[in-house]
């Protein structure tokens, strides 16, 4: 996982806030990954990560709707910052000389840093709306590691 939390220290809203955070991370990573695709004129790859950046923000909005009704007019206790690192990775290769390969392999990272932090967080002392919402986007990871990995594969052969 990208970071090391104690889980401890934080309120389940924050728990929820930083799973937020993740998503936004992710959509971003997948945009840039896009980005940087497009460049190359790797454009069906493009599209893809596209398509993984527009999962990125459906969970997002599903994590920011269930602790707008769990928690209610609670403050956030987190600031959003770049370097949370819960599924970006911290040192990506420029855009300018990365291949379809490299793309790849930062996401599939990016998605076992996530599917990490989501394992982590269920074993905490959390409602069980957020346990559960949890265990469903801990699977959501695993099942973006087989699509990329379906996509990848794709691609290679």
């Amino acid at each position: 996982m990208g970071l090391d939390m104690d889980f401890s220290k934080l309120q389940p809203q924050d728990v929820l806030d930083l799973a937020i955070f993740a998503e936004e991370e992710a959509h971003e990573q997948y945009e840039f990954l896009a980005g940087a695709m497009t460049r190359h004129g790797a454009r069906e790859v493009a599209d893809f990560f596209h398509k993984m950046a527009a999962r990125e923000e459906l969970h997002r909005q599903q994590i920011a709707e269930r602790r707008s009704a769990l928690y209610p007019g609670a403050v956030a206790n987190l600031g959003n910052r770049a370097l949370w690192g819960v599924e970006a990775p911290y040192n990506v290769t420029p855009a300018d000389t990365m291949t379809a390969g490299d793309a790849f392999n930062i996401a599939m990272a990016a998605e076992k840093k996530a599917e990490a932090y989501y394992a982590a967080a269920m074993e905490q002392a959390l409602p069980v709306e957020v346990t559960q919402l949890f265990a469903a986007l801990r699977q959501s990871e695993v099942e973006h590691q087989r699509m990329l990995e379906r996509e990848q594969a794709r691609r290679s052969s």
